[in-house]
């Protein structure tokens, strides 16, 4: 009789492991799928600016304007391959432990505005108005800086392409032991399901909204490698807002 039991428990041991193994499986083949999606739709863009710009080329008269656009075009597909490739080389290396951070003292507040200044100035704003509220005040703490930068650009490419005519905001202020940085907008905004799961990874959802969830999942690792804690606030059809705090002490 203990036999029978002791297999019986294995057997529905056995077969809730193997459903969890499809699950992954099945998972992980939509996440594959749609990076890949991803990826096809700006390739398809550079092939089809690349050769409307060589076309022009035989032209008698050269249209410059029409090739520049072109030009620009090219350059913000290969910068959206480029972080694709990076998110997934990240995500990679945070499954296997290999995460690792080259900490030095940096001053949060200057981090932002150069991420303001150098994000905003590269890309189309959409029509829409940036507004900074940083206190300039508070001291360095131990991070990495291209990591944290990582992080905020992210969090801004994904305020820019679901915000029109909007305003998009970046705060930071101190909060008890931690600095808490803020991100908003009043943009599409997400669903509670997509609000749930945002940070968690191998997130697919409708073409209105992240067609993967590995940018957010990676900002989730790196923000908490650092001691601090990440939190997304939204509602549907009225905005987003992405704040994330990192410890004040060089200790922690």
């Amino acid at each position: 009789y203990l036999h029978l039991r002791e297999y019986e428990a294995q057997r529905v041991k056995l077969a809730e492991q193997n459903e969890q193994l499809k699950r992954n499986d099945e998972t992980k083949s939509v996440f594959l799928t749609t990076v890949a999606h991803e990826i096809k739709n700006p390739l398809n863009a550079i092939n089809l600016h690349a050769r409307d710009t060589f076309e022009l080329l035989d032209e008698p008269n050269l249209q410059r304007d029409i090739m520049k656009e072109n030009q620009k075009t090219i350059e913000k597909m290969v910068v959206r391959i480029d972080r694709i490739v990076v998110e997934l080389m990240d995500t990679v290396a945070i499954e296997q432990g290999r995460l690792s951070l080259d900490l030095v003292p940096i001053r949060l507040s200057q981090l932002l505005r150069e991420a303001a200044e150098a994000y905003f100035g590269k890309n189309d704003m959409g029509e829409n108005k940036l507004v900074l509220e940083i206190d300039d005040r508070l001291p360095p703490i131990l991070a990495d800086y291209a990591r944290i930068m990582q992080v905020i650009t992210n969090i801004l490419s994904n305020s820019l392409r679901h915000t029109q005519n909007g305003i998009i905001n970046i705060t930071l202020q101190k909060q008890g032991e931690n600095q808490l940085v803020s991100i908003s907008d009043n943009g599409d905004g997400m669903s509670e399901e997509m609000k749930a799961k945002a940070l968690d990874g191998y997130v697919s959802v409708s073409k209105e909204y992240w067609r993967h969830g590995i940018g957010l999942y990676v900002c989730n690792r790196i923000v908490e490698a650092h001691g601090g804690k990440i939190w997304i606030e939204s509602e549907l059809g009225k905005g987003t807002t992405v704040s994330f705090t990192l410890p004040c002490s060089e200790e922690k």
